[in-house]
């Protein structure tokens, strides 16, 4: 039987995943993808084991219990978060970042140009005319750090739009989840 080239665990047929130089288990292929956030059929052995034991010291002790799209990991039990750094809104691949919920002081969500929420969501109801540049839900911290952002794209996109209409309501989810375990953290 064909065992995982990281962890030597017996692969099943349904449990293997290919990359450029052989197979690994789940477990493996969701440290090597980012959390299944990247594929890794071009990588070579180096670059899997590489990738394993560098998200092994970042990923241990989370948990998910929870995930809004492709932006958001919950981890209810320890009361953490996982931004996915999705390569659409980043332009690029980078690490997912992981954060305490006792560590955000805020969660919002930004548009461009500036609406409020109430407004906005009135001009998404009529159905009215216009375009938003940018749309992002953005983490400001208790301390210093600078704040993080979810983008959900940049460059016009009009109200009407399924894709706006969409990434709204992942925007909604994800400040909706942050708030329910900051409430969870103060009980």
């Amino acid at each position: 039987m064909q065992t995982c080239d990281i962890c030597h665990e017996k692969l099943g047929f349904m449990n293997k995943f290919r990359y450029a130089d052989g197979c690994i288990c789940k477990q493996c292929y969701k440290k090597a993808s980012r959390q299944f956030t990247e594929t890794i059929t071009d990588k070579s052995y180096a670059q899997i084991q590489a990738l394993c034991s560098e998200t092994r010291e970042i990923a241990e002790g989370f948990e998910v219990t929870g995930r809004i799209g492709n932006y958001l990991l919950v981890d209810e039990k320890n009361r953490k978060i996982c931004v996915l750094n999705n390569r659409m809104t980043k332009q690029q691949v980078s690490e997912p970042d992981f954060y305490d919920i006792e560590d955000i002081k805020t969660c919002e969500i930004l548009c461009e140009p500036r609406i409020s929420l109430e407004e906005l969501e009135k001009k998404i109801l009529q159905k009215e005319e216009g375009t938003v540049k940018a749309l992002r839900v953005t983490l400001s911290f208790k301390d210093a750090r600078k704040p993080a952002e979810i983008s959900f794209f940049e460059g016009a996109v009009r109200m009407k739009s399924f894709a706006f209409k969409q990434s709204f309501g992942f925007a909604r989810r994800i400040t909706g989840e942050v708030m329910r375990l900051q409430a969870l953290c103060v009980e």
